[in-house]
């Protein structure tokens, strides 16, 4: 995936959005705003659950935590897109996910990641504070467009 992908910082179209939030949101059966290897690997029932779990907190849980948050998982996404993959490959993975295949490894990000832990600022928790700023945005447009 990404061989020959043209390098776009562009962020995540909102369509994009939309299919990453609705796969967390599949994952997250508790609603807690959060995913735990528990609920991952249910979701994946039999299909290599716990190799897909692993695979997917060794890349997406930033902090270690052993919860990926919906930032967390919106920022990977992002960091996916900045990294050089196309919306078209972005696509393709989410549905991808989905219909409960494989989690792939994006090689370019495992990079992207491994070179910002040796940053004094880290790239990826300010794209996580993004993304955490962007969610909170959404919420006070629709908490106003309900009023």
């Amino acid at each position: 995936m990404g061989c020959g992908a043209q390098k776009n910082s562009s962020g995540l179209n909102e369509k994009l959005r939309a299919k990453a939030l609705e796969i967390f949101r599949r994952i997250d059966i508790n609603n807690s705003g959060s995913i735990d290897k528990d609920e991952t690997q249910k979701f994946w029932k039999t299909n290599f659950a716990k190799v897909n779990t692993q695979a997917l907190f060794n890349a997406v849980d930033f902090d270690k935590s052993g919860q990926i948050s919906e930032d967390e998982w919106m920022a990977f996404w992002e960091i996916v897109k900045k990294s050089g993959y196309t919306d078209t490959e972005i696509s393709e993975e989410l549905d991808n996910l989905m219909e409960g295949k494989a989690w792939v490894q994006f090689r370019k990000v495992d990079e992207f990641v491994k070179r910002d832990l040796q940053r004094k600022n880290s790239q990826v928790q300010e794209i996580v504070k993004q993304n955490s700023k962007r969610k909170s945005l959404v919420q006070q447009q629709q908490s106003f467009h309900q009023q």
